[in-house]
């Protein structure tokens, strides 16, 4: 009789996640009053929690469960309940981005997306995920859903063009602490000139507090144009100018969880690089290093390469590096 009924609240929670992945998933606006009973009791929803709280819950909860699973299902998973997807990207949109190659069947895709959502109700009962407790939670204040970089380089400077949709994981959050990395240029010893680096935010709040942290990294504050509750989402957009590129490499290396990472650099095509690879999750202290063997990347007739990651961890750097031409 145990067995029936774990398989009678499995089977609920399917049913319960096929309704919620419907349309935007986790993005729609009506996600608070879409979640059903056994979801509400998985992620500990109580009577009296505000719709952002709600929303928060569930979203901890579920990223917390589709990292239980086998790691082939856990990018499926996140496209079929619209984590990391584009803000208006429905779910039979979604669907099709779980056909590779030639195997595009409709039928088979949505098979796909029916196994997964069954392994992540298992998940739930095979060993509970305490809102309170979940690692998205843990991790930190926010994580980042989805990242954008457009990296332009004309001679030796660079400007950087970064998109970054960002969700909360707390009540109240006021500020986005950010930062980013400026490895010394080769062609000096000094630290990096604040005076010379330009940080604009051209959509989605303003930026305050530039600061020195260390010898090579630079933090500011982001502030929203409201103050976020738990489990909104937010997005940024902003530039930074670089009089001079600190080194022939360009790395995301979160502090906090990142769902996907896209990332374009345009070289300059009257001296374009030797060779240019793929960093994959290298540690921080050796993402510049350009003697491990990595996966070449190839430029095309615009003098830009293009890469993605999915799943960034904390403290690991995810990007691009080159070899510029000899002078």
């Amino acid at each position: 009789m145990a067995q029936e009924a774990a398989d009678a609240k499995i089977n609920a929670l399917s049913t319960e996640l096929k309704l919620l992945r419907k349309g935007l998933g986790v993005q729609a606006k009506n996600l608070p009053g879409a979640v059903g009973e056994e979801l509400r009791e998985v992620c500990g929803i109580r009577e009296d929690d505000t719709p952002g709280t709600v929303r928060a819950r569930v979203v901890a909860t579920l990223l917390s469960l589709i990292e239980k699973l086998p790691a082939p299902q856990q990018k499926t998973a996140r496209i079929v309940l619209g984590f990391g997807t584009g803000a208006n990207e429905r779910y039979t949109a979604r669907l099709e981005l779980l056909g590779t190659g030639a195997d595009r069947n409709i039928r088979t895709m949505q098979r796909r997306a029916d196994d997964v959502i069954y392994l992540i109700a298992e998940a739930a009962y095979g060993a509970p995920v305490a809102y309170g407790s979940s690692s998205a939670i843990s991790q930190g204040p926010w994580h980042t859903s989805a990242l954008a970089v457009r990296l332009n380089l004309t001679g030796a400077a660079a400007e950087v063009f970064e998109t970054r949709r960002i969700v909360s994981h707390v009540a109240g959050l006021a500020e986005i602490e950010h930062g980013i990395s400026l490895a010394r240029p080769v062609s000096t010893t000094a630290e990096p000139d604040l005076d010379g680096l330009g940080i604009d935010v051209v959509s989605g709040g303003e930026v305050h507090s530039v600061r020195m942290v260390s010898s090579t990294r630079v933090a500011f504050r982001l502030r929203p144009p409201q103050v976020l509750d738990a489990g909104d989402q937010h997005e940024f957009f902003f530039r930074v100018r670089l009089e001079e590129m600190p080194a022939p490499f360009y790395c995301c290396t979160p502090e906090f969880p990142c769902e996907s990472f896209d990332l374009n650099v345009r070289f300059d095509r009257r001296e374009p690089p030797v060779r240019v690879w793929r960093i994959d999750g290298d540690l921080s202290k050796d993402a510049g290093d350009p003697v491990p063997e990595r996966k070449p990347l190839f430029l095309d007739n615009a003098g830009e390469v293009r890469t993605g990651f999915q799943d960034l961890q904390p403290a690991r750097s995810y990007g691009v590096g080159w070899q510029p031409a000899a002078p």
